[in-house]
């Protein structure tokens, strides 16, 4: 474990190599080494900023840091998820940029922090971004179920995202290719085949056990083969085959979302999101993105009018597509969304029931059980709802899986 000068010169060093990329004078640190403790498990985050002592102009910077417990590190491939976001920020974001500014598109995708530095040392690994609450950005309460204002940001924000890809592997398929080569697919990684499925799993048994067989009858059988064939289920789509693939996001629920809104106080006129954490970056069908989003933080209201969200995401991929010389209708038809929804969203109704659980607990409490969830021998028993967790999981996976199971027909 690193001790607080280990932490402090690894940052100091990270932050003169941003303060020589930015060309700053006689530079002053401000370093905050308490670590915010946050719900994931992948990293710490220190908020520090650095003023050019010429000028006096202050960055504000956040800084991610992999957890450096040998337990944690080899249980959950933390090296990998580091690689990916590091790659993705210093590489792809870029390049993102520059095919759009090459087309002379004057609004390119800039849903996302600006990256500064990283370190990807074994055992080091870390992310300079800048601070985006100083620019007004927040996150969403977690527990709070989206409203229909930031579900169609998300959705238009997602469509720009990405379309990007997609023109490039159509394009540009050498570049696609130099660029996504070294994504790792996390989910082929043994701890979650091992351990992440059985709680996800464990998860779907509750929502099953929460329906009424003489009203939810047909939804039991269905959601009894999400129980009997869950990894099968789960591999199918982050294992995707088939031709309409890009880069995701890969970890979408709202805690790696954050929003900036015309009226601050009351939370209302969101105007801007920004995505965080691309840990679990990786190739594949845009459904999985989506349906992660949506069932982990939708609501009936929303999902009822699950078309016109369709209607938007499609108009705002089209649009980006159209911008970069790509024909839509070629490179992910508007019926394609709707067919693949049907089979790679069982990808989002199982995270969203893992969700569930992390939008109910404690920010330290959802550290502590992801830290041990691992200690039992089947890997299902520590990152389980009890109390009045399980019962707010109870009754929104049931809100969910019924819904799902009427609607959109996937649960066949």
């Amino acid at each position: 474990m690193s001790s607080v000068s280990d932490i402090q010169n690894q940052l100091t060093e990270v932050l003169n190599k941003v303060a020589k990329k930015l060309n700053l004078k006689k530079l002053s640190l401000n370093l905050n080494l308490n670590a915010l403790k946050g719900d994931g498990f992948l990293g710490d985050f220190y908020k520090v900023s650095i003023t050019d002592g010429e000028t006096k102009k202050k960055y504000d910077l956040a800084i991610k840091k992999a957890p450096t417990e040998k337990v944690r590190r080899e249980e959950s491939r933390i090296d990998l998820a580091y690689e990916n976001e590091i790659l993705f920020y210093s590489e792809i974001c870029p390049a993102f940029r520059k095919f759009e500014e090459d087309h002379g598109i004057s609004k390119p995708f800039d849903s996302l922090p600006e990256y500064f530095a990283s370190d990807g040392q074994l055992g080091k690994e870390l992310i300079v971004l800048k601070d985006i609450t100083k620019e007004g950005f927040e996150l969403r309460e977690k527990d709070l179920l989206l409203d229909d204002d930031h579900a169609n940001l998300i959705f238009k924000t997602y469509g720009h995202f990405h379309a990007i890809s997609f023109y490039l592997k159509e394009q540009k398929p050498e570049e696609f290719s130099r660029l996504t080569k070294s994504l790792k697919n996390i989910w082929n990684e043994d701890f979650v085949k091992d351990s992440l499925v059985n709680i996800i799993k464990s998860h779907v048994e509750i929502a099953y056990e929460a329906l009424d067989p003489r009203e939810h009858a047909e939804i039991m059988v269905k959601l009894k083969k999400y129980i009997e064939n869950c990894e099968e289920i789960l591999f199918e789509s982050v294992n995707y085959t088939g031709k309409y693939f890009g880069i995701l996001h890969g970890d979408c629920w709202s805690n790696n979302m954050m929003f900036k809104y015309q009226d601050p106080q009351q939370h209302s006129k969101v105007e801007e999101i920004n995505l965080l954490d691309f840990q679990l970056c990786m190739i594949g069908n845009p459904v999985c993105d989506l349906s992660y989003f949506f069932y982990a933080g939708g609501s009936k209201e929303l999902f009822d009018k699950l078309d016109d969200y369709f209607n938007i995401y499609h108009e705002s991929f089209s649009k980006a597509a159209k911008n970069l010389g790509s024909d839509p209708e070629k490179i992910f038809p508007r019926e394609a969304l709707t067919r693949d929804w049907k089979i790679h969203s069982r990808f989002g109704l199982l995270l969203s029931l893992l969700v569930t659980k992390m939008k109910l607990v404690s920010k330290e409490d959802a550290v502590d059980d992801f830290k041990s969830y691992r200690q039992e021998s089947d890997g299902s028993t520590h990152f389980l709802p009890r109390g009045q967790s399980r019962h707010c999981l109870t009754n929104m996976g049931l809100t969910t899986v019924a819904h799902i199971g009427r609607s959109n027909e996937i649960l066949g």
